[in-house]
């Protein structure tokens, strides 16, 4: 990537194959797209997975672990990459209200993006012509790629946050109430954590603030906490070489036992296997 590229940085790319396509690994600070354009794909998005077809469109939270592998036969993807820091230094002050409430709302409710979601013809369209001046790399192409990417994000983040629903305004105004609690977490996952300091964070009782943080987060506080440990986890063991105890304490896990546990739980595979999986 030459020095004018540097100045905004993205990445397009198609693959194939019959089994894995992308191995285990994650984007710092970078979001992405991802379009299955045949075949049918199980993709690994942080602590869950979902299966996707042929057209369907998937947006990939920034720093959280991704993999993807054909489910029946030969399968192709088609991914943008893009820095989240492009998207909030164009939106005003007010405005990054609405990508926090995307970051939270998007990390924990995996949304596929088919043929009848709302926003899915303009993310078609946007990708489509995104990857084209990619391909063709025509003088200025990168000015309509991110005339798309912003095309795009415009869409999710109005799809995410925008609605008029009474309920689902609620549930926005819920999520900025519990922000500083959410963010305490996000600093201090690989620490303890309790649920009676959390809500003190937001002055309400321990059994309304699980309550409030499971109806607007979607998660329950410990379900959030271990999805984080557990992604963080997963990056370890994809970097580095050091041990299940080592891994365990640097999450959160008491200790390498406990952290077998919930991994496997989450993952339906030992972190061990999975070290070895995603660097075969």
């Amino acid at each position: 990537m030459n020095l004018n590229e540097a100045k905004f940085p993205f990445e397009m790319y198609s693959l194939t194959a019959n089994g894995i396509i992308t191995k285990p690994g994650f984007h710092n600070n970078k979001m992405e797209i991802v379009e299955v354009r045949r075949g049918k794909v199980k993709l690994q998005i942080g602590a869950e997975y979902v299966e996707a077809t042929a057209g369907d469109f998937v947006y990939i939270p920034e720093n959280t672990v991704f993999a993807s592998e054909s489910v029946e036969g030969e399968a192709t993807i088609r991914g943008l990459i893009f820095d989240s820091d492009i998207i909030e230094a164009n939106m005003e002050s007010y405005e990054t209200e609405l990508l926090y409430m995307f970051y939270v709302q998007s990390e924990n409710k995996i949304n596929i993006f088919d043929k009848t979601h709302p926003v899915y013809t303009l993310i078609s369209r946007c990708m489509n012509e995104a990857y084209e001046e990619f391909v063709s790399k025509d003088v200025c192409y990168m000015l309509p790629i991110r005339a798309n990417i912003y095309l795009i994000m415009s869409a999710l983040l109005r799809y995410y946050c925008g609605s008029k629903n009474e309920l689902d305004k609620l549930v926005y105004h819920n999520v900025l109430r519990m922000k500083p609690a959410v963010d305490h977490i996000n600093r201090h996952y690989f620490e303890k954590l309790y649920i009676n300091d959390l809500s003190d964070i937001i002055m309400v009782s321990a059994d309304y603030f699980t309550k409030m943080f499971k109806d607007s987060i979607g998660k329950t506080p410990v379900d959030y906490i271990n999805g984080k440990r557990v992604n963080r986890a997963m990056q370890l063991l994809i970097e580095t070489s050091d041990s299940m105890a080592d891994i365990a304490a640097k999450v959160g896990f008491c200790n390498a036992n406990y952290f077998h546990k919930i991994f496997k739980q989450y993952m339906d595979i030992s972190p061990l296997a999975y070290r070895k999986r995603a660097k075969s």
